[in-house]
């Protein structure tokens, strides 16, 4: 849709409420009722004989004086409803019986009641009340629930704030959907009681009271009864597209896209220059049928991008497409629905979030499991046995190895075997092993000496485990073993020098990328609330943009949202939000997973500079090399730490 066509809608709004207010309505007759189009009459006349057309353009203030409130005060009270239900299972089931019994009445029964019982203005808001807070609750909860168990969320209610402060902002695009549903609805119920006889007292001018009245005389002029029926079809359809407008992310420019054929004998094969933002990839790649193309490259360096363009999809950030992609000689166009078939046909892919359906079980038998119930590796096979799902022609992979241990590593290296697939990765030794190719995008310097950090005394004490100031643990263990499971309860329940920790003083950073950073919200927004929130810092921006920077993030991510970042800036984002709250004790789980070994080190220097301030550190990681930064090395096996 069109930028325009939102503006449209907003100056039609405007001049339905300055003509309600301006214009009189032509209450006087001015000639033969029903007449047809004339000089002095462009529409005719109506039952009265008074002028269609000024009454057209008088008769909306009414309606939307009446359906605006009511759908707004629908919407705020749903949106809170359904917020709080997602809030925990209590409330769903209190949602679920309430909103049920209601939608359990028929609506037009509640219309007939309420337009006998209520005066006009009473009976329109009451009804969109009864039928639409329950609707619009459960719309806000389907859409809220998944997200209670994201990562920025979490982090909220650690800091001491309420869920609903990050909620919110992430659903506002549902609310606002709903509440272009809402006035319509008010719109329809007001339409509906004005015809049944129950509408505002003549003369004054009403599109639904025109409706009603020139009804009989339809045949005769038709303009009395088309052009209110058009105006509010008019009037529908601007609020939603106001609405739009309102909701609506900032627009981004139309890539130039210039599609070329490409004939090749091979599986697969890409040529051609992608441009986004300050990022050029000049491609010319060939991969024969059963070979592996392995990508790597700093984080950043667009290995997310080149994925997007071999699955035949345009990435986010594309200002400029000039090339042509071929499967077994067949031209495929990026970002056409040709692509989408092609790709549902002949594509396996796993992306750096497994993606999996909260609301779906994974398993079988008594065994099966919600997502967030299984580890972050678990997820991850589920994932790539998804991808592989239907033996597909072509298999494209990204990071497919960042939450495995090395006994499951294994097992996705025997599955590459003979396959044609693309695979991401920032283990440049692993995939040296099941590559045929290695493509790399870019190496970052490597980093310089490292501080030495000394340990001080102890400061944490929680689930059998002791840290001391400055100590960094660094926790190992197979995918399901439970290290995730530890850190939680380590957060819940851990000890600060034998007192409850303050709100911050434990940091946990989590493991999902995807779900770390709140999507409605800048990175400067997001990594600047916890100083605000729990230090009251302010200027939160400034020192926002500053610790972007202490994890390799320009001043540039301060304005970027999650979807304009790759996972590992997502994943450095979401370190430096950590490091924001000023903690005593970081309980971080895979914080480098995403990063190649050059962007880690920037990473993992930033934490040894926090360490020599006193911070604490229990780091969960499959990658063996953390061990020669930590002070001590466990293993937890078995349920036990060792």
């Amino acid at each position: 849709m069109r930028r325009g066509w939102p503006i449209a809608g907003l100056f039609v709004l405007a001049g339905v409420v300055l003509a309600g207010g301006f214009l009189p309505g032509s209450a006087t007759v001015v000639g033969v009722p029903w007449a047809s189009s004339g000089a002095g009459s462009p529409l005719g006349t109506d039952v009265l004989g008074r002028d269609v057309l000024t009454r057209t353009l008088a008769g909306g203030a009414t309606l939307l004086a009446l359906a605006l409130p009511a759908g707004l005060l629908t919407t705020a009270l749903g949106t809170l409803a359904g917020l709080a239900a997602a809030s925990g299972p209590g409330g769903e089931r209190v949602l679920a019986r309430l909103s049920g019994a209601v939608l359990m009445v028929p609506s037009l029964l509640l219309v007939l009641v309420g337009a006998v019982v209520l005066p006009y203005w009473a009976a329109v808001p009451v009804v969109v009340l009864l039928l639409g807070v329950p609707m619009s609750a459960r719309v806000v909860h389907a859409t809220a629930r998944p997200l209670r168990r994201a990562g920025f969320v979490e982090a909220a209610v650690a800091h001491g704030e309420s869920p609903l402060r990050e909620l919110l902002p992430a659903v506002a695009g549902t609310v606002l959907a709903d509440l272009g549903l809402r006035v319509g609805t008010a719109l329809q119920f007001a339409v509906a009681v004005t015809v049944l006889g129950f509408g505002p007292a003549p003369p004054s001018p009403d599109w639904a009271a025109m409706l009603r009245e020139n009804l009989p005389g339809a045949e005769l002029n038709p303009w009395s009864v088309l052009a209110p029926a058009a105006a509010l079809a008019v009037v529908a359809t601007a609020v939603t597209l106001a609405l739009d407008l309102a909701g609506r992310a900032r627009p981004r420019k139309p890539p130039r896209v210039v599609h070329k054929e490409l004939s090749t004998p091979d599986e697969l094969a890409i040529r051609g220059t992608w441009h986004g933002g300050d990022r050029v990839l000049e491609l010319d790649i060939r991969i024969p049928q059963g070979h592996v193309l392995g990508v790597t490259g700093t984080s950043g360096a667009g290995k997310t991008s080149l994925l997007h363009l071999v699955l035949g999809e345009l990435p986010p950030a594309t200002t400029s497409w000039h090339g042509a992609l071929a499967h077994r000689g067949v031209t495929i166009r990026p970002g056409t629905r040709q692509a989408r078939r092609w790709r549902r046909a002949h594509v396996g892919f796993l992306g750096q979030d497994p993606a999996l359906d909260p609301l779906r079980r994974v398993g079988h038998g008594p065994a099966r499991r919600y997502p967030h119930q299984i580890s972050g590796g678990e997820a991850q096979r589920v994932a790539l046995a998804r991808a592989l799902d239907g033996d597909p022609d072509v298999l494209v992979l990204d990071e497919p190895t960042s939450a495995l241990d090395g006994e499951t590593l294994e097992q996705v290296t025997a599955v590459l075997a003979g396959r044609t697939a693309v695979v991401v990765s920032h283990d440049r030794e692993w995939l040296a092993r099941v590559a045929d190719d290695v493509l790399d995008l870019g190496q970052a310097e490597p980093p310089g000496a490292r501080l030495v950090v000394p340990v001080g005394e102890p400061v944490f004490r929680g689930g059998g485990l002791e840290l001391r100031e400055g100590e960094l643990v660094v926790l190992f263990g197979k995918s399901g073993a439970g290290k995730t499971t530890l850190l939680r309860g380590l957060a819940r329940d851990g000890l600060i020098r034998g007192a409850p920790p303050a709100p911050g003083e434990v940091e946990l950073l989590r493991q999902d990328v995807y779900g770390a950073l709140n999507p409605a919200r800048t990175l400067a927004d997001a990594v600047g609330r916890p100083p605000r929130v729990l230090h009251g810092v302010p200027r939160p921006r400034a020192e926002a943009i500053r610790l972007l920077a202490e994890v390799g993030l320009g001043p540039e991510f301060a304005t970027r949202r999650p979807d304009e970042c790759s996972g590992g800036q997502r994943q450095r984002a979401g370190f430096a939000r950590a490091l924001a709250a000023r903690p005593r004790v970081l309980l971080a789980d895979e914080p480098t997973s995403a990063l190649d070994t050059a962007t880690a080190g920037v990473v993992l220097d930033a934490l040894d500079r926090r360490r020599a301030r006193g911070l604490a550190v229990v780091l969960v990681t499959h990658d063996e090399r953390l061990a020669t930064r930590a002070d001590r090395v466990l293993r937890l096996e078995e349920g036990r730490l060792r």
